[in-house]
């Protein structure tokens, strides 16, 4: 069904191209295509390509921004740009209340003898766009809501998955990689990212799609494709990080994301997601966007920890922390297994002579009575500080309530 708002919109299009004897294009207030007139033999390069693939090209999206395009209130001139494919083109913003719609353009020199006509389009325009704003969110709230009850693991999990599938939102053979920022990064700068992201950047469909959502606080986001999956899950990752940045969210902004997965093991991979953002957001060692495969051992120690919250370390390992953080032989023991007992290595990171780290892990040896040549002992050691650095962080508590929430639920 073509909503009335559609075919009000395309009918205007037209009609004031009719009247000017010049094509007209009308884009969204992030650069996708919602309507283009018939061309008068003045379409350049550019415009040939978006009427084929409804997207805007970033390089192309960049060029048109550096003129103040998405905070003017007035028509801008924009000059030609042979190398992008691009005339010199008009382009009118679309306002509501100050609220930017879109955009309409004209191609050619001097379009601006058209002004005073296509200001009465625009007044029309307006209302018909704010319609399609109204839908396009109501749209948006569904499948967040959707996406939100398909990660949340309940009842109505499976239901939301064959939903999600009859929409169109993924498809049926689909993988899945689930990205999680911390909770002080507002969910609404996750959405922004992500539609920034997707929206623009070349000729060819996209080769994921991207769902964002809000889970407990946390803004989510839904990546689902059969190839390069992987790969994109990771851009739109770092594509939130530097717009919550931008944003000034925190003192550090922390995203992670899940293993590849089917979509019934969505709520399994939200937990993976979560876990990453917290591990990357408490160790200091991690990268600020980490994927569950990246933490390592503390992995399956985070996983132990939600089963076993009684567990604890060997009292040898507390005793080696007894002394502080930097200079404690629990410290040195740590960064030479790290450097899988490379001592030239170990020494270096320490800022400690070799002699002086020899004499350290002496002291090791004698505090535990473990033996640093025997590969048992070592393990026993390096997992016992790796959980120790855990427990002394605020993860054991975050999985306490993680688990709480999901029993709840």
């Amino acid at each position: 069904m073509i909503l009335p708002y559609v075919d009000a919109i395309q009918q205007l299009v037209d009609s004031l191209a009719t009247r000017i004897h010049q094509s007209v294009a009308l884009d969204d207030e992030r650069g996708s295509l919602v309507a283009c007139s018939r061309h008068f033999g003045d379409e350049d390069k550019l415009r040939i390509e978006v009427v084929l693939s409804r997207r805007l090209p970033a390089p192309v999206a960049e060029y048109l921004n550096s003129f103040g395009i998405a905070t003017s209130d007035k028509p801008l001139s924009i000059p030609a740009s042979p190398s992008l494919g691009l005339k010199a083109r008009r382009c009118y913003p679309i306002r509501d209340h100050g609220r930017l719609l879109g955009y309409v353009w004209l191609i050619g020199d001097h379009a601006e003898r058209f002004d005073e006509v296509v200001r009465e389009c625009v007044v029309q325009l307006s209302g018909r766009l704010r319609e399609r704003s109204l839908q396009v969110a109501g749209e948006e709230r569904q499948r967040r809501a959707l996406a939100a009850e398909l990660l949340r693991g309940a009842e109505g999990s499976a239901r939301a998955a064959g939903d999600m599938v009859s929409q169109g939102l993924v498809g049926a053979e689909d993988e899945i990689v689930v990205i999680v920022a911390d909770a002080t990064t507002d969910p609404e700068v996750v959405a922004e990212s992500i539609a920034e992201a997707t929206g623009r950047g070349g000729r060819q469909e996209p080769a994921v799609r991207a769902l964002a959502s809000v889970v407990e606080d946390h803004g989510v986001v839904l990546v689902a494709g059969r190839n390069k999956l992987e790969r994109e899950a990771a851009r739109l990752a770092e594509a939130v990080r530097r717009r919550a940045q931008e944003r000034g969210t925190g003192s550090g902004v922390f995203v992670g994301l899940s293993n590849v997965g089917r979509l019934d093991r969505a709520p399994d991979l939200l937990r993976q997601a979560v876990l990453a953002v917290f591990a990357a957001a408490e160790l200091p060692e991690f990268a600020p966007v980490l994927s569950w495969r990246d933490t390592g051992v503390y992995g399956p120690l985070m996983l132990a920890a939600v089963d076993s919250p009684e567990i604890v370390v060997p009292p040898e390992i507390a005793d080696l922390s007894a002394h502080g953080r930097t200079d404690s032989l629990a410290r040195t023991a740590e960064v030479f297994l790290d450097a899988a007992g490379d001592t030239s290595t170990a020494s270096e990171r320490l800022m400690i002579h070799r002699t002086t780290l020899y004499y350290r892990l002496a002291q090791v040896e004698n505090r535990t009575g473990w033996d640093l040549k025997n590969g048992r002992d070592r393990l026993t050691l390096h997992l016992g500080l790796k959980l120790q650095r855990l427990l002394d962080s605020g993860i054991p508590a975050f999985l306490r309530g993680e688990e709480e929430r999901r029993g709840s639920s």
